[in-house]
């Protein structure tokens, strides 16, 4: 198996498990804020509850934002991208991915150092160590980079099958 074909399949598994991983925390979330308004109206208020939805809304925004970017959902500003010839949009399509490649690769290593940072800290109401909320941020943008590496591969190399 070719790099580019193990690339391609590991961007398509990532973003199949990263959809799974959403459905779930938007349900959890879901859940977690009903709970928390039948308690409030007929029992006490939960301590934890606002804090818990809180954690699964970033988390699924980070994973979710690796399924929006390999599906090109994201909001785009192309009028200058259609008006190019098609050799160009290629190479512009290819610098893009490349740029946007960098851009995560900073926010890996700098959301490893913030994690490093802030990791010793635990959260106000579930006490959790704030390391495991912060990991979302290189573990989302390391995401988008798999996904940008196989854009760029995609444009180059085609985005079907290898033959």
């Amino acid at each position: 198996m070719s790099v580019i074909t193990f690339i391609r399949k590991l961007s398509d598994t990532i973003n199949k498990v990263c959809l799974t991983i959403c459905v779930a925390l938007l349900g959890a979330m879901v859940v977690v804020t009903f709970v928390q308004i039948i308690c409030r109206v007929f029992f006490t208020a939960l301590s934890w509850s606002e804090e818990m939805a809180r954690y699964f809304l970033i988390w699924a925004s980070l994973l979710g934002a690796g399924c929006v970017y390999k599906s090109g959902s994201n909001i785009a500003i192309s009028v200058l991208q259609d008006r190019l010839p098609e050799s160009l949009k290629k190479i512009t399509k290819i610098l893009v991915h490349v740029l946007c490649g960098f851009f995560f690769a900073l926010a890996i290593y700098h959301g490893f150092r913030y994690m490093g940072l802030m990791g010793t800290q635990k959260s106000a109401a579930l006490h959790v160590p704030m390391r495991y909320m912060y990991f979302v941020i290189p573990l989302g943008c390391s995401i988008m980079e798999i996904h940008a590496i196989n854009g760029i591969f995609g444009e180059i190399f085609g985005k079907g099958e290898e033959k």
